[in-house]
Protein backbone atom coordinates (compact mmCIF):
# COMPACT_ATOMS: atom_id res chain seq x y z
CA UNK A 1 0.00 0.00 0.00
CA UNK A 2 0.95 3.50 -1.09
CA UNK A 3 3.01 5.26 2.06
CA UNK A 4 -0.10 8.12 2.67
CA UNK A 5 0.49 11.32 3.90
CA UNK A 6 -0.51 10.98 8.13
CA UNK A 7 -0.73 14.70 8.43
CA UNK A 8 -3.22 16.83 9.47
CA UNK A 9 -4.48 18.13 5.41
CA UNK A 10 -4.42 15.68 2.72
CA UNK A 11 -2.65 16.87 -0.30
CA UNK A 12 -4.16 15.92 -3.30
CA UNK A 13 -3.31 16.62 -7.35
CA UNK A 14 -5.94 17.90 -9.46
CA UNK A 15 -6.90 17.45 -13.27
CA UNK A 16 -9.56 18.78 -15.38
CA UNK A 17 -10.02 17.89 -19.10
CA UNK A 18 -11.93 19.45 -22.37
CA UNK A 19 -12.04 17.24 -25.74
CA UNK A 20 -11.25 19.93 -27.66
CA UNK A 21 -8.99 22.72 -28.76
CA UNK A 22 -11.82 24.92 -29.27
CA UNK A 23 -13.35 24.18 -25.65
CA UNK A 24 -10.06 25.06 -24.02
CA UNK A 25 -10.37 28.87 -25.69
CA UNK A 26 -13.87 29.17 -23.16
CA UNK A 27 -13.69 29.19 -19.43
CA UNK A 28 -14.70 25.46 -19.22
CA UNK A 29 -11.22 24.43 -17.67
CA UNK A 30 -11.20 27.28 -15.49
CA UNK A 31 -15.09 26.86 -14.72
CA UNK A 32 -13.74 22.89 -13.69
CA UNK A 33 -10.43 24.42 -11.42
CA UNK A 34 -12.74 26.91 -9.64
CA UNK A 35 -15.43 23.55 -8.78
CA UNK A 36 -12.37 21.39 -7.72
CA UNK A 37 -10.80 24.38 -5.39
CA UNK A 38 -13.97 24.47 -3.54
CA UNK A 39 -14.84 21.13 -3.21
CA UNK A 40 -11.07 20.32 -1.57
CA UNK A 41 -11.99 23.56 0.63
CA UNK A 42 -15.23 22.24 1.80
CA UNK A 43 -13.54 19.32 2.94
CA UNK A 44 -10.04 20.52 4.27
CA UNK A 45 -7.76 19.20 1.72
CA UNK A 46 -5.06 21.59 -0.09
CA UNK A 47 -4.56 20.99 -3.88
CA UNK A 48 -0.62 20.55 -4.61
CA UNK A 49 -0.66 21.01 -8.45
CA UNK A 50 -3.35 21.17 -10.97
CA UNK A 51 -2.95 18.92 -14.27
CA UNK A 52 -4.91 20.51 -17.46
CA UNK A 53 -5.26 18.87 -20.41
CA UNK A 54 -6.86 19.16 -24.13
CA UNK A 55 -7.32 15.69 -24.65
CA UNK A 56 -10.31 13.47 -25.46
CA UNK A 57 -10.54 10.56 -22.85
CA UNK A 58 -11.91 7.86 -25.13
CA UNK A 59 -8.13 8.18 -26.12
CA UNK A 60 -5.28 5.69 -24.50
CA UNK A 61 -1.96 7.61 -24.04
CA UNK A 62 -2.75 11.26 -22.43
CA UNK A 63 0.64 13.00 -21.82
CA UNK A 64 -0.07 15.07 -19.01
CA UNK A 65 -2.77 12.85 -17.39
CA UNK A 66 0.08 9.54 -17.40
CA UNK A 67 2.15 12.50 -16.06
CA UNK A 68 -0.15 13.35 -13.30
CA UNK A 69 0.07 9.59 -12.16
CA UNK A 70 3.65 9.08 -12.17
CA UNK A 71 3.75 12.24 -10.04
CA UNK A 72 1.33 10.48 -7.66
CA UNK A 73 2.96 7.31 -6.95
CA UNK A 74 6.66 9.62 -7.14
CA UNK A 75 5.38 11.87 -4.17
CA UNK A 76 2.99 11.03 -0.61
CA UNK A 77 -0.22 12.22 -2.03
CA UNK A 78 -3.19 11.50 -0.93
CA UNK A 79 -5.06 10.99 -4.33
CA UNK A 80 -6.34 13.00 -7.10
CA UNK A 81 -9.40 15.41 -7.19
CA UNK A 82 -11.87 15.73 -10.35
CA UNK A 83 -14.12 17.44 -12.12
CA UNK A 84 -16.42 15.41 -13.02
CA UNK A 85 -16.12 10.96 -13.47
CA UNK A 86 -16.30 11.63 -17.13
CA UNK A 87 -13.90 13.75 -16.83
CA UNK A 88 -11.01 11.46 -15.58
CA UNK A 89 -11.36 8.67 -17.99
CA UNK A 90 -13.59 7.08 -20.74
CA UNK A 91 -11.52 4.14 -22.00
CA UNK A 92 -10.98 0.75 -20.21
CA UNK A 93 -7.10 1.14 -19.95
CA UNK A 94 -7.23 4.25 -18.17
CA UNK A 95 -10.08 3.43 -15.72
CA UNK A 96 -8.28 0.14 -15.07
CA UNK A 97 -5.08 2.13 -13.80
CA UNK A 98 -7.10 4.78 -11.90
CA UNK A 99 -9.46 1.21 -10.68
CA UNK A 100 -5.79 -0.24 -9.80
CA UNK A 101 -4.98 3.41 -7.82
CA UNK A 102 -7.87 2.99 -5.64
CA UNK A 103 -6.77 -0.23 -4.69
CA UNK A 104 -3.91 1.13 -3.45
CA UNK A 105 -5.12 3.32 -1.16
CA UNK A 106 -4.97 6.60 -3.04
CA UNK A 107 -8.46 8.53 -2.93
CA UNK A 108 -10.36 9.80 -5.70
CA UNK A 109 -12.80 12.37 -5.72
CA UNK A 110 -15.10 14.24 -7.76
CA UNK A 111 -16.70 17.53 -6.91
CA UNK A 112 -19.44 17.38 -9.24
CA UNK A 113 -21.94 14.91 -7.14
CA UNK A 114 -19.70 14.73 -4.13
CA UNK A 115 -18.98 11.29 -4.96
CA UNK A 116 -15.43 9.58 -3.53
CA UNK A 117 -13.90 6.00 -3.93
CA UNK A 118 -13.99 6.63 0.23
CA UNK A 119 -17.38 5.44 0.14
CA UNK A 120 -19.20 2.41 -1.16
CA UNK A 121 -21.95 3.77 -2.22
CA UNK A 122 -19.61 6.03 -4.09
CA UNK A 123 -17.65 3.19 -5.46
CA UNK A 124 -20.64 1.82 -7.30
CA UNK A 125 -21.24 5.05 -8.52
CA UNK A 126 -18.01 5.73 -10.28
CA UNK A 127 -17.94 2.05 -11.43
CA UNK A 128 -21.35 2.50 -13.37
CA UNK A 129 -20.34 5.86 -14.44
CA UNK A 130 -17.00 5.11 -16.14
CA UNK A 131 -19.13 1.59 -17.65
CA UNK A 132 -21.61 4.18 -19.33
CA UNK A 133 -18.65 6.78 -20.43
CA UNK A 134 -16.85 3.90 -21.99
CA UNK A 135 -19.85 2.48 -23.85
CA UNK A 136 -20.28 6.25 -25.02
CA UNK A 137 -17.20 6.95 -26.23
CA UNK A 138 -17.33 3.41 -28.00
CA UNK A 139 -21.07 4.04 -29.32
CA UNK A 140 -19.37 7.62 -30.38
CA UNK A 141 -16.29 6.48 -32.29
CA UNK A 142 -18.90 3.74 -33.79
CA UNK A 143 -21.54 6.43 -35.19
CA UNK A 144 -18.91 9.21 -36.24
CA UNK A 145 -17.08 6.33 -38.66
CA UNK A 146 -20.89 5.49 -39.60
CA UNK A 147 -20.97 8.87 -40.22
CA UNK A 148 -17.88 9.47 -42.12
CA UNK A 149 -18.81 6.35 -44.18
CA UNK A 150 -21.81 7.76 -44.89
CA UNK A 151 -20.45 10.85 -45.94
CA UNK A 152 -17.92 8.84 -48.58
CA UNK A 153 -20.75 6.96 -49.56
CA UNK A 154 -23.06 10.12 -50.92
CA UNK A 155 -19.57 10.51 -52.70
CA UNK A 156 -18.13 13.84 -50.11
CA UNK A 157 -14.68 14.25 -48.24
CA UNK A 158 -15.36 14.64 -44.69
CA UNK A 159 -11.60 16.14 -44.29
CA UNK A 160 -10.36 18.77 -46.80
CA UNK A 161 -11.07 19.45 -49.90
CA UNK A 162 -7.63 18.75 -52.39
CA UNK A 163 -5.93 21.73 -54.14
CA UNK A 164 -8.38 22.61 -56.66
CA UNK A 165 -11.53 22.47 -54.93
CA UNK A 166 -13.03 24.08 -51.84
CA UNK A 167 -15.70 23.09 -49.43
CA UNK A 168 -19.23 24.26 -49.78
CA UNK A 169 -22.19 23.10 -47.35
CA UNK A 170 -23.12 19.96 -46.79
CA UNK A 171 -19.14 18.74 -46.89
CA UNK A 172 -19.83 19.21 -50.72
CA UNK A 173 -16.74 19.91 -52.92
CA UNK A 174 -16.50 22.66 -55.56
CA UNK A 175 -14.28 24.13 -58.10
CA UNK A 176 -11.85 26.93 -56.56
CA UNK A 177 -12.23 29.52 -58.98
CA UNK A 178 -8.52 30.26 -59.09
CA UNK A 179 -6.64 27.30 -58.86
CA UNK A 180 -9.10 24.75 -60.51
CA UNK A 181 -8.01 25.71 -64.01
CA UNK A 182 -4.09 25.78 -63.34
CA UNK A 183 -4.59 22.55 -61.78
CA UNK A 184 -5.92 20.92 -64.70
CA UNK A 185 -3.18 22.92 -66.93
CA UNK A 186 -0.68 21.24 -64.76
CA UNK A 187 -1.68 17.64 -65.53
CA UNK A 188 -2.49 18.84 -68.76
CA UNK A 189 1.54 20.05 -69.43
CA UNK A 190 2.77 17.21 -67.62
CA UNK A 191 0.55 14.48 -69.62
CA UNK A 192 2.35 16.43 -72.55
CA UNK A 193 5.00 14.53 -71.30
CA UNK A 194 7.40 17.51 -72.28
CA UNK A 195 8.53 17.93 -68.89
CA UNK A 196 9.58 16.18 -65.46
CA UNK A 197 7.83 16.78 -61.79
CA UNK A 198 10.96 19.36 -61.36
CA UNK A 199 10.25 21.32 -64.29
CA UNK A 200 6.24 21.52 -63.65
CA UNK A 201 7.60 23.37 -60.54
CA UNK A 202 8.81 26.14 -62.21
CA UNK A 203 6.14 25.59 -64.86
CA UNK A 204 3.55 25.87 -61.87
CA UNK A 205 5.38 28.88 -60.20
CA UNK A 206 5.38 30.41 -63.87
CA UNK A 207 1.04 29.99 -64.46
CA UNK A 208 0.91 31.43 -60.78
CA UNK A 209 -0.18 28.02 -59.03
CA UNK A 210 0.04 28.42 -55.25
CA UNK A 211 -0.86 26.33 -52.07
CA UNK A 212 -3.73 28.22 -50.15
CA UNK A 213 -1.15 29.83 -48.62
CA UNK A 214 -0.19 31.57 -51.54
CA UNK A 215 3.14 29.43 -51.38
CA UNK A 216 5.18 28.10 -53.88
CA UNK A 217 4.73 24.18 -54.15
CA UNK A 218 7.61 22.13 -54.22
CA UNK A 219 8.39 18.79 -55.96
CA UNK A 220 6.56 16.31 -53.21
CA UNK A 221 3.54 18.20 -53.56
CA UNK A 222 3.33 18.87 -57.18
CA UNK A 223 3.79 14.67 -57.07
CA UNK A 224 0.96 14.66 -54.76
CA UNK A 225 -1.40 16.42 -56.66
CA UNK A 226 -0.83 14.48 -60.11
CA UNK A 227 -1.46 11.65 -58.03
CA UNK A 228 -4.51 12.71 -56.37
CA UNK A 229 -7.42 10.54 -57.89
CA UNK A 230 -9.87 12.56 -56.34
CA UNK A 231 -9.26 15.37 -59.87
CA UNK A 232 -11.06 12.57 -61.79
CA UNK A 233 -14.17 11.91 -59.40
CA UNK A 234 -12.55 8.94 -57.13
CA UNK A 235 -12.02 9.61 -53.90
CA UNK A 236 -9.36 7.53 -52.16
CA UNK A 237 -9.39 7.46 -48.00
CA UNK A 238 -8.26 5.44 -45.67
CA UNK A 239 -11.41 3.43 -45.51
CA UNK A 240 -11.90 2.38 -49.36
CA UNK A 241 -12.59 4.55 -52.58
CA UNK A 242 -15.84 6.21 -53.20
CA UNK A 243 -17.27 7.65 -55.69
CA UNK A 244 -17.38 11.09 -55.72
CA UNK A 245 -20.14 13.30 -56.27
CA UNK A 246 -18.08 16.30 -57.30
CA UNK A 247 -17.68 17.81 -60.62
CA UNK A 248 -13.91 15.92 -62.09
CA UNK A 249 -11.61 18.67 -63.19
CA UNK A 250 -9.98 15.68 -65.50
CA UNK A 251 -11.04 12.58 -67.48
CA UNK A 252 -9.49 9.37 -65.94
CA UNK A 253 -7.94 8.57 -69.36
CA UNK A 254 -5.55 12.11 -68.98
CA UNK A 255 -4.72 11.16 -65.56
CA UNK A 256 -4.22 7.30 -66.16
CA UNK A 257 -1.58 8.82 -69.09
CA UNK A 258 0.17 10.73 -66.46
CA UNK A 259 0.31 8.26 -64.01
CA UNK A 260 2.30 5.98 -66.94
CA UNK A 261 4.86 8.96 -66.69
CA UNK A 262 5.34 9.03 -63.35
CA UNK A 263 6.18 5.87 -63.44
CA UNK A 264 8.93 6.03 -65.87
CA UNK A 265 11.06 8.20 -63.69
CA UNK A 266 13.45 10.85 -65.38
CA UNK A 267 11.26 10.32 -68.85
CA UNK A 268 11.03 13.90 -70.24
CA UNK A 269 11.63 14.60 -73.85
CA UNK A 270 13.40 18.11 -74.78
CA UNK A 271 13.39 19.13 -78.73
CA UNK A 272 16.33 21.41 -79.58
CA UNK A 273 15.01 21.56 -82.81
CA UNK A 274 11.67 20.64 -84.34
CA UNK A 275 11.80 17.88 -86.91
CA UNK A 276 8.28 17.10 -89.28
CA UNK A 277 9.14 13.22 -89.28
CA UNK A 278 10.68 12.46 -86.88
CA UNK A 279 10.18 9.55 -84.21
CA UNK A 280 9.61 6.94 -86.26
CA UNK A 281 7.25 8.24 -88.92
CA UNK A 282 9.95 7.82 -91.81
CA UNK A 283 11.69 4.89 -91.49
CA UNK A 284 14.30 2.84 -93.33
CA UNK A 285 13.29 0.01 -96.37
CA UNK A 286 16.36 -2.20 -94.68
CA UNK A 287 16.06 -2.30 -91.06
CA UNK A 288 12.87 -0.80 -90.70
CA UNK A 289 14.33 0.77 -88.01
CA UNK A 290 13.02 4.99 -87.30
CA UNK A 291 15.45 7.27 -89.20
CA UNK A 292 17.62 9.61 -86.75
CA UNK A 293 17.06 13.20 -87.38
CA UNK A 294 19.83 15.73 -87.62
CA UNK A 295 20.71 19.29 -88.11
CA UNK A 296 23.67 20.40 -90.23
CA UNK A 297 25.17 23.93 -89.32
CA UNK A 298 22.24 24.71 -87.18
CA UNK A 299 20.01 24.86 -90.78
CA UNK A 300 19.83 22.19 -92.83
CA UNK A 301 17.74 19.39 -91.39
CA UNK A 302 18.45 15.37 -92.47
CA UNK A 303 17.48 11.81 -91.43
CA UNK A 304 19.58 9.01 -91.78
CA UNK A 305 19.83 5.29 -90.57
CA UNK A 306 21.98 4.59 -87.26
CA UNK A 307 22.47 1.18 -88.76
CA UNK A 308 25.94 1.55 -90.86
CA UNK A 309 25.09 -1.37 -93.06
CA UNK A 310 22.37 0.21 -94.79
CA UNK A 311 23.18 1.96 -97.73
CA UNK A 312 20.71 4.77 -97.55
CA UNK A 313 22.31 7.99 -98.07
CA UNK A 314 21.13 10.75 -95.72
CA UNK A 315 17.66 12.73 -97.18
CA UNK A 316 16.64 16.38 -96.31
CA UNK A 317 13.48 17.38 -94.52
CA UNK A 318 12.93 20.07 -97.54
CA UNK A 319 12.82 16.70 -99.99
CA UNK A 320 10.73 14.60 -97.87
CA UNK A 321 8.52 17.65 -97.64
CA UNK A 322 8.15 18.19 -101.19
CA UNK A 323 6.72 14.98 -101.60
CA UNK A 324 4.90 14.69 -98.63
CA UNK A 325 2.86 17.70 -99.99
CA UNK A 326 2.76 15.74 -103.60
CA UNK A 327 0.80 13.15 -101.62
CA UNK A 328 -1.71 15.42 -100.43
CA UNK A 329 -2.60 16.91 -103.71
CA UNK A 330 -3.45 13.41 -104.77
CA UNK A 331 -6.23 12.99 -101.81
CA UNK A 332 -7.75 15.97 -102.32
CA UNK A 333 -11.31 16.36 -102.89
CA UNK A 334 -13.03 17.19 -106.08
CA UNK A 335 -15.92 19.72 -106.29
CA UNK A 336 -18.48 17.37 -107.17
CA UNK A 337 -16.35 15.12 -104.04
CA UNK A 338 -17.35 17.97 -101.60
CA UNK A 339 -21.15 18.10 -102.69
CA UNK A 340 -21.32 14.67 -102.18
CA UNK A 341 -19.79 14.21 -98.96
CA UNK A 342 -22.15 16.55 -97.70
CA UNK A 343 -24.97 14.51 -98.71
CA UNK A 344 -23.35 11.46 -96.86
CA UNK A 345 -22.80 13.48 -93.13
CA UNK A 346 -26.72 14.73 -93.53
CA UNK A 347 -27.56 10.69 -93.71
CA UNK A 348 -24.87 9.48 -90.94
CA UNK A 349 -26.83 12.36 -89.12
CA UNK A 350 -30.11 10.31 -89.21
CA UNK A 351 -28.07 6.81 -88.93
CA UNK A 352 -26.56 7.93 -86.13
CA UNK A 353 -29.31 9.17 -83.68
CA UNK A 354 -30.62 5.45 -83.40
CA UNK A 355 -27.07 4.12 -82.63
CA UNK A 356 -26.79 6.85 -80.07
CA UNK A 357 -30.20 5.67 -77.65
CA UNK A 358 -29.42 1.68 -78.12
CA UNK A 359 -25.75 2.73 -76.71
CA UNK A 360 -26.87 4.86 -73.85
CA UNK A 361 -29.52 2.60 -72.98
CA UNK A 362 -27.46 -0.48 -72.44
CA UNK A 363 -24.83 1.18 -70.53
CA UNK A 364 -26.94 2.99 -68.25
CA UNK A 365 -28.10 -0.56 -67.30
CA UNK A 366 -24.75 -1.53 -66.81
CA UNK A 367 -24.33 1.28 -64.66
CA UNK A 368 -27.42 0.12 -62.20
CA UNK A 369 -25.92 -3.05 -61.90
CA UNK A 370 -22.99 -2.09 -60.98
CA UNK A 371 -24.29 0.21 -58.59
CA UNK A 372 -26.79 -2.47 -57.14
CA UNK A 373 -23.29 -4.78 -56.36
CA UNK A 374 -21.28 -1.68 -54.92
CA UNK A 375 -24.13 -1.06 -52.49
CA UNK A 376 -24.51 -4.74 -51.72
CA UNK A 377 -20.99 -5.19 -51.26
CA UNK A 378 -20.69 -2.31 -48.79
CA UNK A 379 -23.72 -3.54 -46.75
CA UNK A 380 -21.89 -6.84 -46.60
CA UNK A 381 -18.66 -4.75 -45.25
CA UNK A 382 -20.69 -2.80 -42.69
CA UNK A 383 -21.82 -6.19 -41.80
CA UNK A 384 -18.12 -7.43 -41.37
CA UNK A 385 -19.13 -10.15 -43.51
CA UNK A 386 -16.10 -8.97 -45.59
CA UNK A 387 -12.36 -7.54 -44.29
CA UNK A 388 -10.71 -4.42 -45.17
CA UNK A 389 -8.48 -5.34 -47.48
CA UNK A 390 -11.30 -6.93 -49.71
CA UNK A 391 -13.29 -4.60 -49.84
CA UNK A 392 -10.80 -2.10 -50.66
CA UNK A 393 -9.64 -3.80 -53.47
CA UNK A 394 -12.97 -5.02 -54.92
CA UNK A 395 -14.60 -1.02 -54.62
CA UNK A 396 -11.65 0.06 -56.37
CA UNK A 397 -12.49 -2.19 -59.43
CA UNK A 398 -16.09 -1.46 -59.54
CA UNK A 399 -15.62 1.83 -58.78
CA UNK A 400 -13.49 2.46 -61.64
CA UNK A 401 -15.41 0.54 -63.79
CA UNK A 402 -18.61 2.95 -62.82
CA UNK A 403 -16.19 5.81 -63.87
CA UNK A 404 -15.37 4.40 -67.19
CA UNK A 405 -19.01 3.20 -67.95
CA UNK A 406 -20.56 7.61 -67.15
CA UNK A 407 -17.55 8.84 -69.36
CA UNK A 408 -18.47 6.18 -72.12
CA UNK A 409 -22.07 7.80 -71.93
CA UNK A 410 -21.13 11.40 -71.31
CA UNK A 411 -18.77 10.98 -74.47
CA UNK A 412 -21.81 9.16 -76.09
CA UNK A 413 -24.20 11.83 -75.29
CA UNK A 414 -22.00 14.54 -76.50
CA UNK A 415 -20.63 12.44 -79.56
CA UNK A 416 -22.88 13.74 -82.02
CA UNK A 417 -21.90 17.22 -82.15
CA UNK A 418 -18.04 16.26 -82.09
CA UNK A 419 -18.15 13.44 -84.26
CA UNK A 420 -20.30 15.66 -86.75
CA UNK A 421 -17.83 18.85 -86.38
CA UNK A 422 -14.58 16.48 -86.82
CA UNK A 423 -15.99 15.31 -90.32
CA UNK A 424 -17.00 18.47 -90.98
CA UNK A 425 -13.34 19.53 -90.36
CA UNK A 426 -11.96 16.56 -92.44
CA UNK A 427 -14.16 17.39 -95.55
CA UNK A 428 -12.59 20.97 -95.05
CA UNK A 429 -9.33 19.59 -95.01
CA UNK A 430 -9.74 17.17 -97.47
CA UNK A 431 -11.24 19.88 -99.71
CA UNK A 432 -7.38 21.33 -99.63
CA UNK A 433 -5.01 19.70 -97.04
CA UNK A 434 -1.71 20.72 -99.09
CA UNK A 435 -2.69 24.20 -98.67
CA UNK A 436 -3.05 23.97 -94.70
CA UNK A 437 0.14 22.03 -94.62
CA UNK A 438 1.87 24.77 -96.87
CA UNK A 439 0.84 27.86 -94.31
CA UNK A 440 1.85 25.94 -91.08
CA UNK A 441 4.97 26.27 -89.25
CA UNK A 442 7.38 22.87 -88.34
CA UNK A 443 5.49 22.04 -85.53
CA UNK A 444 1.99 22.38 -86.75
CA UNK A 445 3.29 20.44 -90.27
CA UNK A 446 4.35 17.84 -88.23
CA UNK A 447 1.05 17.69 -86.52
CA UNK A 448 -0.76 17.19 -89.67
CA UNK A 449 1.20 14.49 -90.33
CA UNK A 450 0.64 12.95 -87.35
CA UNK A 451 -2.93 12.94 -87.57
CA UNK A 452 -3.12 11.84 -90.96
CA UNK A 453 0.19 9.32 -91.71
CA UNK A 454 0.84 5.72 -90.00
CA UNK A 455 4.73 6.13 -91.43
CA UNK A 456 6.20 6.64 -94.47
CA UNK A 457 8.83 3.85 -96.12
CA UNK A 458 11.69 4.01 -98.00
CA UNK A 459 10.86 0.87 -100.77
CA UNK A 460 13.35 0.50 -103.91
CA UNK A 461 14.63 4.25 -103.83
CA UNK A 462 11.51 5.64 -102.85
CA UNK A 463 9.19 6.97 -100.68
CA UNK A 464 5.78 5.53 -99.68
CA UNK A 465 2.65 6.66 -97.30
CA UNK A 466 0.64 4.42 -95.40
CA UNK A 467 -1.90 6.77 -94.03
CA UNK A 468 -4.10 6.44 -91.11
CA UNK A 469 -7.94 6.18 -91.06
CA UNK A 470 -10.46 7.39 -92.98
CA UNK A 471 -7.34 8.72 -95.10
CA UNK A 472 -6.72 5.34 -96.27
CA UNK A 473 -10.08 4.61 -97.84
CA UNK A 474 -10.50 8.35 -99.15
CA UNK A 475 -6.83 7.65 -100.54
CA UNK A 476 -7.93 4.13 -101.87
CA UNK A 477 -10.80 5.90 -104.07
CA UNK A 478 -7.71 7.34 -106.46
CA UNK A 479 -7.96 5.55 -109.99
CA UNK A 480 -4.43 3.67 -110.76
CA UNK A 481 -2.17 5.43 -108.32
CA UNK A 482 0.60 3.33 -106.93
CA UNK A 483 3.64 4.56 -105.38
CA UNK A 484 5.59 3.84 -108.04
CA UNK A 485 3.60 5.98 -110.42
CA UNK A 486 6.07 8.55 -112.10
CA UNK A 487 5.43 12.35 -109.79
CA UNK A 488 4.63 10.17 -106.92
CA UNK A 489 8.01 9.49 -105.41
CA UNK A 490 11.26 11.09 -104.04
CA UNK A 491 14.03 8.95 -105.15
CA UNK A 492 17.05 8.61 -102.11
CA UNK A 493 20.31 7.62 -103.63
CA UNK A 494 22.26 5.06 -102.18
CA UNK A 495 25.99 6.44 -99.94
CA UNK A 496 28.87 6.56 -102.41
CA UNK A 497 31.72 4.05 -101.99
Amino acid sequence: MADINQSSVKEFLAYVRVSSKDQSRGTSLEEQKAYVERYAHSKGYRIAKFYGETESASKTGRQIFDDMIKELKKKSYSGIIFHKVDRSARNPRDQALLYELMLQGYELHFSDGGLSTTEPQGRNMIYMLWGMASAYSENLKAEINKGILGRLKQGRIPSYAPLGYNKAQDCKSVFDPKRAPLIKRLFQEYGSGRYSVQEMVKRARAFGLTNRGGKSLDKNKIHDILRETFHYGLITHKRGQFQGDHEPLISKGLFDKVQGFLQRRGFRRKYTYQYIFSGGILKCPLCKVGLKSMTAKGKWKYYYCRNKICEVKAIGEDEVSDHMLARLREIEFTDAEVVNFKKALRTFKIETETSKTEQIQALTLEKKNIEARLESMFQKYMDQKIDDETYAKMNKGMLDKKIEVQEKITAIERADSRKFEQIEKLGKLLKSPSAAYLKADSLNKRRLILSMVENFELKSNELCVTWRKPFDLVAKRQKSIKCGDAGNRTRVQPKQA
